[in-house]
């Protein structure tokens, strides 16, 4: 007999039906840090779900943001967390759930759905839904010495990252802003001091433990150098990951631009990354 299945809404009483399919579908996540986004992101209205019965088996989650775009701003959802349970891959959950989303969105007047493929084989799938490459990177590998400094930092805050995206990225042709809720979980991680050193050429946002910094995203231009607390005497070879100048480095994500919102290419999201 076959099994029938239906996007219908969430209730905080799913939110461990939830946890769970997480877990499953991305085993090296972090508990800590899952339940910090559940607490500071998720919403039942930011959730799509289908359910075979009582079974939660398919979901993803839908985070306000906004993209810039040819100097204008337009309103953004970040798809995050795209998961189908594995004993109900193949049945075309996942592309009935974006169908969801594309007339939900629409709906709601949104603008730009944009997402990052977890692995280099999804995007091929994501393509198949109306998705294109519009964010991109390059990287090199550099000297540690080279590239790190030491600046004074401050605490990173939600106004400081806006300002910084619109400072830094006026020149490319898009880029895109989480709303607090999202920055809250992905800026904010449980346990770190997330700091922010910047200037005219870039920004680094980092935090430093037992004098190891960790880099958790840096836009920087020609110049511009990294923070760093510890010894420099030691010769590390480190890759340096930039915004693509072209556009033809490295795919990162992809977006789909509903209504008569302006294509984009080589656009910023961020580029995180851990050191």
């Amino acid at each position: 007999m076959q099994k029938s299945f239906e996007i219908k809404a969430v209730k905080p009483e799913h939110y461990s039906q939830l946890k769970e399919l997480w877990i499953t579908c991305f085993p090296d996540e972090d508990k800590a840090v899952l339940n910090n986004f559940f607490e500071k992101s998720v919403t039942p209205e930011c959730v799509i779900a289908t359910f075979s019965g009582d079974r939660l088996v398919n979901a993803m989650y839908l985070l306000e943001s906004e993209i810039v775009a040819e100097r204008k701003r337009y309103k953004a959802i970040y798809v995050y967390g795209v998961c189908t349970h594995p004993e109900y891959r193949g049945k075309g959950l996942m592309k009935t759930a974006f169908r969801y989303l594309d007339e939900s969105a629409t709906e709601k007047n949104i603008d730009y759905l944009f997402l990052v493929p977890a692995e280099d084989s999804l995007f091929g799938m994501y393509e198949k839904l109306g998705y294109k490459v519009g964010f991109a990177y390059e990287k090199s590998d550099v000297r540690f010495d080279e590239i790190f400094f030491k600046e004074q930092s401050e605490a990173l805050t939600f106004e400081k990252y806006v300002q910084l995206r619109k400072k830094h990225c006026s020149d490319f042709s898009g880029y895109a802003i989480l709303g607090k809720n999202a920055f809250n979980s992905f800026y904010l991680p449980v346990g770190e001091d997330m700091k922010v050193t910047c200037n005219n050429n870039g920004y680094c946002v980092f935090s430093i433990d037992n004098e190891k910094i960790i880099v958790f995203e840096h836009f920087c231009r020609s110049g511009f150098k990294l923070p760093f607390s510890g010894d420099y005497n030691k010769k590390y070879s480190v890759e340096l990951r930039k915004p693509s100048s072209n556009g033809n480095g490295i795919p990162f994500g992809m977006y789909k631009s509903l209504g008569n919102a302006p294509e984009l290419k080589n656009a910023f999201f961020g580029v995180p990354y851990g050191g």
